[in-house]
């Protein structure tokens, strides 16, 4: 792929041909998404922060941009849709970092811990859940999954099964959680979108409000086994789970409905893996024809080369550095800081004029 030093802009064929014929404006843009990956996010935190701080506050058109993400890809969105974009951005970096596991990760620590950086994200005390379902710019949809069967209840037994069968089916089949989960999308109560079901997975929609809008983020990240599930007040028998388990790498295609607009994708990887299961499989990504009008931004493979370890952070580090928390703390440090290096790239690529010249075909 053709990139500009160290970062790469990619389009599906829909958008490639935009960008050949009108560039690339704040203007031009509908959606933005975000994906899952934990600590992977801190490798575009830079990226993020250029796109809402500059690029995106530069746009005219008053129409407001739909943001989409599960598990980190909801959180980052949350905070770029705070009234300083920029800032929250960066306080969720920070707090990303900060994580603690040295006594352990049980199910309520990894609870505490991403409470404590939710806190950071929305800072309810200040208005913030009140700035995001105010926000005249963006309008933010959280995704997770409501589940059912073997994957509805709390024994870790039988999640433990649900998860070993779906494991199993996702060698085979794309469909291996079906009748287990049912995507649900928190939607900001102004929105009108409605969302079209094309994968064989059911679409419920859910209205985010300030009383669940925390939960909704909660839930996007929760993953099975690892961290309680949540239930909600208007829908008590179901539990709600890690939304990336059905879009990790979330794919417009997939259920979201068809716009004029384009699709901005700022994605720690040069490529999607549609479902989690399929991070275990190399041959299973998404193809050009599922991603017409995305535009994604993503660091090249010699940038992430580049980096502590030469790897983009996971949640591995916390392990590989349980007793030396400090080296993973200067690591994720560093890697925020060179992914500031990603969108003053961006910026310089938009402003010249000459992005068509360096834009390549997902």
């Amino acid at each position: 792929m053709a990139s500009a030093a160290d970062f790469i802009i990619a389009a599906g064929p829909k958008a490639y041909q935009h960008i050949q014929q009108h560039g690339l404006s704040p203007d031009h843009i509908s959606t933005i998404f975000g994906a899952s990956g934990a600590a992977k996010w801190l490798t575009i935190a830079g990226l993020d922060a250029a796109v809402f701080g500059d690029f995106m506050h530069q746009r005219q058109n008053p129409t407001p941009v739909g943001l989409y993400g599960t598990s980190v890809g909801a959180f980052k969105l949350a905070a770029a849709a705070r009234t300083k974009p920029v800032e929250a951005l960066a306080v969720m970096a920070e707090a990303y970092i900060q994580q603690s596991y040295s006594n352990g990760m049980s199910r309520q620590i990894i609870a505490d811990e991403t409470s404590k950086i939710l806190t950071k994200v929305i800072n309810a005390e200040s208005g913030g859940v009140g700035e995001i379902l105010s926000n005249s710019r963006y309008h933010l949809h959280v995704g997770a999954v409501r589940c059912h069967g073997l994957l509805n209840n709390t024994d870790f037994a039988r999640l433990g099964a649900a998860m070993g069968v779906a494991g199993l089916g996702a060698m085979f089949t794309p469909r291996h959680l079906r009748g287990m989960t049912e995507r649900t999308i928190f939607s900001d109560p102004r929105s009108d979108l409605h969302f079209t079901a094309r994968d064989g997975y059911p679409v419920r929609k859910m209205t985010l409000t300030r009383d669940n809008l925390r939960d909704a983020l909660v839930a996007s990240g929760s993953i099975p086994i690892y961290m309680h599930g949540v239930r909600f007040a208007e829908d008590p028998q179901h539990l709600y789970h890690d939304g990336g388990m059905l879009d990790y790498h979330p794919i417009p295609s997939a259920f979201w409905p068809a716009q004029d607009g384009l699709v901005l994708y700022p994605h720690f990887m040069d490529y999607f893996k549609i479902r989690w299961f399929d991070k275990f499989y190399r041959w299973r990504r998404a193809t050009g024809s599922q991603l017409d009008n995305v535009v994604m931004l993503a660091p090249t493979p010699a940038f992430v080369a580049s980096l502590p370890n030469s790897k983009i952070p996971d949640r591995h580090d916390f392990i590989s550095h349980a007793r030396k928390d400090h080296i993973r703390v200067d690591n994720w440090r560093h890697v925020v800081s060179r992914s500031r290096d990603l969108g003053a790239q961006f910026l310089e690529l938009v402003k010249s004029g000459d992005i068509a010249a360096h834009v390549v075909a997902l």
